[in-house]
């Protein structure tokens, strides 16, 4: 067995280091470990480390680098390199397609993660020695890559939709009040136990009522946003989020959704029309804020001052969403440190919006949705996996 020298790309920071750390801890000593999280850093690093396998986020693998997709690239450059990709979906079949020898389903944030290092361990190991094929069969193909888009492989790749059963609507509650969560806030500690099915209340109101949907998020949320648009599907309203993220990584994290999501996700612009199915993220460095024009919600994105020492912030847009929206709008907030975006989705809340908050248990860092709850401003917190189908039946 050669000496192994693993090089692991992907843009979600956090998991990226998870990442490293654990092979660093499970592989066999003298293993040598690089890391890049964008495909242009990825590609100037690898030459001179020179791996013998590469583990590569899938959805990043999907990017468009050079007029081709980043995965084909890979294979065409370090062609005697076998691949381990991993991502949310069942995405074996696209994997495999675009060049990948391996593909492990990612465990979502609450689950335990010894199952996947457990399987990506066997899987580096067994490359390395041979006992598995450094590429898969269909990669000879001349169409792979550049041909396979996201809407041709949604009939390989398939995504969970989580139903849940529909319970009775709560009483009235006054909104400058706190309202009793689904379940109290827990402490702060994750679990990999997952939590106990919880009820999903529908706010009163009519059928229909929801336009729009609002979502903020910092620390951990590129993670969570991929659980929750990933478990979307049509028909939903226009979704507009702020994820305190640096320019030009809200693009690429915009394009890797897309690549994920069955909704439509692109990098807000000011003048964009905010349309069904579609999801709008705010790029780094510029507020996000809405404005309604002849019945329709168009975007404003520019630059502004730090709000909580962020920008964009999330309360800049939930503000923008209460006073234009009002209770046509529903609010979702995620995990994140600090209090961004508590005061502008109790603004929502005073105004009729159903609000959203990811519980304890599930969130990287409980300080957003803590301080969100804490004020009132939290009409349900729930834990992560379930908010695809609150947003689902609340929206619906």
């Amino acid at each position: 067995m050669q000496e192994l020298r693993v090089f692991v790309i992907d843009n979600a920071i956090t998991f990226k280091n998870t990442l490293v750390q654990e092979l660093t801890k499970r592989l066999p000593a003298g293993t040598k470990i690089g890391h890049a999280a964008q495909p242009v850093e990825a590609l100037d690093k690898m030459g001179s480390f020179k791996p013998n396998v590469i583990v590569i986020n899938f959805a990043l693998g999907s990017l468009m680098v050079n007029q081709e997709k980043f995965l084909p690239l890979l294979t065409k450059k370090f062609f005697h390199v076998p691949i381990v990709t991993y991502g949310m979906s069942t995405g074996q079949s696209a994997a495999k397609i675009l060049g990948a020898a391996v593909y492990l389903k990612k465990p979502t944030i609450g689950q335990s993660t010894d199952e996947f290092f457990d399987s990506l361990i066997k899987s580096l190991l067994e490359l390395n020695s041979g006992k598995i094929p450094a590429t898969s069969s269909t990669n000879s193909s001349p169409s792979t890559g550049n041909g396979l888009t996201r809407k041709s492989m949604e009939s390989t790749i398939t995504r969970p939709s989580p139903t849940r059963p529909i319970a009775t609507p709560p009483p009235p509650v006054s909104p400058s009040s706190p309202t009793p969560s689904n379940t109290a806030p827990p402490t702060a500690s994750r679990t990999a136990t997952p939590p106990p099915e919880p009820v999903i209340n529908i706010p009163t109101g009519s059928p229909g009522k929801i336009n729009l949907i609002a979502m903020g998020a910092s620390t951990g949320g590129t993670e969570a946003l991929s659980v929750v648009l990933t478990n979307l599907s049509p028909p939903l309203p226009g979704i507009v989020i702020v994820q305190h993220i640096p320019p030009m990584f809200s693009k690429l994290f915009s394009e890797r959704l897309n690549e994920e999501c069955k909704l439509s996700v692109k990098e807000a612009a000011t003048g964009d029309i905010v349309q069904p199915n579609h999801v709008y993220i705010a790029p780094g460095g510029k507020h996000m804020t809405i404005r309604n024009e002849g019945g329709r919600y168009t975007l404003e994105c520019k630059p502004g001052p730090p709000v909580h020492s962020v920008c964009p912030a999330v309360d800049v847009l939930f503000d923008s969403v209460a006073e234009v929206a009002g209770g046509s709008a529903m609010g979702v907030i995620l995990t994140g440190i600090g209090k961004d975006g508590a005061a502008g989705l109790l603004k929502m809340r005073r105004n009729g919006s159903p609000t959203i908050g990811q519980d304890a248990a599930t969130c990287i860092v409980y300080g957003m949705p803590k301080t969100a709850y804490e004020i009132g401003a939290v009409q349900q917190q729930l834990p992560l996996t379930s908010i695809s189908a609150a947003i689902h039946k609340i929206a619906r």
